[in-house]
């Protein structure tokens, strides 16, 4: 009897263990991603005809239990609460004060509604009213985080701090047989494409030029192409080879 009770016990537990470690990575798939809308509930209007230009996008801050982002145009940041599989947010800070459309209004007000959430077998999150799907989310195609190329003596490593209002982060390269150098990165993401600034110091000298990646099989490849004059911007951006052999790999940042 006593060796059924034990066995009873430890089955339990184990039970007990996995539903726990399943709730977890349930809830740590919230963070260190950006979440792009993809499908919202309730408007008659076409969902490209609310957000034509930009869709809305969330990121969830595990250390400050905010989620940030922006509701199409305009920057949004707001308090959430979880709890197993409900979740709750509070009203929405300051923002800046384009007018959006119709989009931010239906966006808004259905966040605010929200009290279940779920990741589906296909990795999308789907906000929800009780069990029914209001909103649904797929992950950016660029995340927050390291992305480095290390091989043949070049090193280049691109840091993404921000992804809400734009693309931002800390870019270096050291490339065999030439000086290396160091800076900030402020782009923005077209589809599966990285463009924007890249300023540097060099030899105490800032300069300033402009960068392109093309984001495949989660991996950043560099492009090239024609400068102009001053070597500062590509002559046209949309005829960039990216053919590099130093793809950048997400890799973990403490490395």
């Amino acid at each position: 009897m006593n060796t059924i009770k034990i066995l009873s016990l430890f089955i339990f537990t184990l039970i007990i263990g996995s539903c726990s470690s399943t709730k977890k990575v349930a809830t740590d798939d919230l963070f260190n991603t950006t979440w792009e809308l993809e499908y919202l509930s309730g408007p008659r209007i076409a969902f490209d005809g609310l957000y034509p230009d930009k869709r809305p996008k969330i990121t969830f801050n595990k250390t400050t239990n905010r989620v940030e982002g922006n509701n199409s145009c305009n920057g949004y940041s707001a308090d959430y609460t979880l709890n197993g599989d409900g979740i709750s947010f509070g009203e929405p800070g300051p923002t800046t004060m384009m007018y959006c459309g119709e989009g931010e209004t239906f966006f808004l007000n259905t966040i605010k509604k929200v009290n279940k959430y779920k990741i589906d077998d296909d990795g999308k999150l789907n906000l929800m009213i009780d069990d029914v799907p209001m909103m649904r989310f797929k992950k950016s195609a660029l995340e927050m985080g390291c992305y480095s190329y290390h091989g043949n003596g070049n090193a280049i490593d691109l840091e993404i701090t921000g992804l809400n209002n734009g693309v931002s982060g800390k870019l270096m390269y050291a490339l065999d047989g030439k000086d290396r150098n160091s800076g900030t990165f402020s782009g923005r993401l077209n589809g599966d494409k990285l463009l924007g600034t890249y300023t540097f110091i060099s030899e105490g000298i800032e300069s300033m030029r402009e960068v392109a990646f093309l984001i495949k099989d989660n991996q950043l490849i560099e492009g090239y192409g024609e400068l102009n004059e001053n070597g500062t911007t590509f002559v046209d951006r949309s005829n960039l080879s990216y053919t590099s052999t130093m793809p950048l790999t997400k890799t973990d940042c403490d490395k």
